[in-house]
């Protein structure tokens, strides 16, 4: 007994030993590496570079802390979705005589998934700001939708969508795919569904619902027969969906354009739909997603929020009246700050003889006109401007759906 007392008794004042040279040794790397203030042009300039690559966090990826050490040398840290803007940073501070340690990730991170594309495998996925469910929605996609698969967080995805809006969504909303799969699925033979919302039914007998379905899916095509076509999803169930209800891809994104009559009769039909936050679909939607979805089934993949849509398209002067405005024009309302700049918080679509469709609350039609019985002062009294949409094949706010690379090999 007295042995083992001893050993045990040595153990642990052995153990204790260690634990404090292990403390001693940690405290002197610390001391010795002790960070200190970044030189304030440093700073300055780093940050104009970030701010030059990605104006809008929204839509791109460059957060980073730097640390001096001592010695003269400097550590960076963070991530971007955006090479050209590390390699500029490093580039920079490379010139700067310090001694770099660089640890800026690039995004996708190369150690995470090969499958850096993705489909979205449910009619809607619902896109959030973090990877919670508690936290704020900021955007929706439909089933067919390429995204880029920027980083994992558990079951989450962090995704870009094809109008490059970042958000996290679940890995179940996602059928992740390798540049090979993507890339053939872009020449498969795809359709796109046109009409508002629907049903995808089972391909043995038609009365069994495989998935909902809504406006600007997009699906592969098996076969087909008199009236239906049989439809593969992302993540492999088929189904049969009815011809009048879709269009060929490949044809529509060669015809279509961005009609204002069409777009008009398609914002109309979704008359009454409820006002959610985030919401991108015709099953509910806000302001800016409902003028996003109206000009995507005239073939265009408009920015996402509407202070965004602000920033695109030919500015219209109704500053003396609305007599300029013409059927599909944008108009924005919102209020100037402190600093005596507009702030765009709605937006909503001339429909003509001063009458704009908008989504609050519920899509609907409200007039500026204070003699008509649906005349809104609110939105009369919080215009901010007006834009007509100008559609540029290959420009981000305005790009043409069959000039996008993520629908089409180009």
């Amino acid at each position: 007994m007295t042995a083992i007392y001893n050993f045990v008794k040595w153990d642990t004042t052995f153990y204790k030993i260690m634990r404090f040279k292990v403390i001693l040794i940690l405290l002197l790397l610390v001391t010795g590496c002790r960070t200190r203030e970044v030189p304030l042009q440093i700073q300055k300039d780093i940050d104009s570079i970030a701010v030059k690559w990605v104006p809008d966090e929204r839509e791109g990826i460059c957060r980073f802390t730097v640390n001096m050490l001592a010695g003269d040398a400097l550590v960076i840290k963070g991530e971007t979705n955006l090479p050209e803007a590390k390699n500029e940073i490093i580039s920079y501070l490379g010139n700067t005589g310090l001694q770099i340690f660089d640890s800026l990730k690039i995004l996708p991170d190369p150690s995470g998934t090969e499958k850096r594309w993705g489909l979205v495998t449910v009619s809607v996925c619902n896109i959030k700001s973090k990877p919670s469910f508690a936290s704020e929605q900021v955007s929706q996609a439909v089933m067919g939708t390429p995204v880029k698969i920027l980083k994992t967080g558990g079951s989450w995805l962090l995704i870009q969508t094809p109008d490059h809006y970042l958000g996290w969504t679940t890995d179940s909303s996602i059928s992740e795919m390798d540049e090979d799969e993507i890339a053939e699925w872009k020449l498969s033979d795809r359709l796109i569904y046109t009409c508002k919302s629907g049903d995808i039914m089972s391909e043995t007998d038609g009365s069994g619902v495989i998935s909902d379905i809504t406006a600007g899916a997009v699906l592969q095509k098996i076969s087909e027969s008199r009236d239906y076509y049989t439809v593969e999803l992302p993540d492999g169930r088929r189904g049969i969906v009815s011809k009048k209800e879709t269009a060929e891809f490949d044809k529509w994104c060669a015809e279509i354009k961005p009609d204002p009559d069409r777009m008009i009769q398609f914002a109309e039909s979704l008359n009454g739909s409820p006002y959610m936050w985030g919401g991108t679909s015709s099953k509910a939607i806000d302001c800016s997603g409902f003028i996003k979805i109206i000009f995507f089934t005239g073939g265009i993949v408009l920015a996402r929020d509407a202070s965004q849509q602000f920033s695109y398209g030919e500015p219209v002067d109704i500053s003396s009246s609305c007599d300029s405005l013409a059927p599909g024009d944008l108009i924005f309302f919102g209020h100037l700050n402190d600093k005596g700049e507009k702030r765009i918080t709605h937006v909503g679509m001339y429909i003509g003889d001063t009458e704009v469709i908008h989504s609050s609350g519920m899509v609907r039609i409200n007039s500026l006109d204070s003699t008509r019985i649906n005349y809104s002062s609110y939105l009369k009294k919080t215009i901010m401007g007006a834009r007509r949409v100008i559609v540029e094949d290959s420009q981000k706010g305005t790009e043409s759906v069959a000039h996008h690379s993520w629908y089409n090999n180009l």
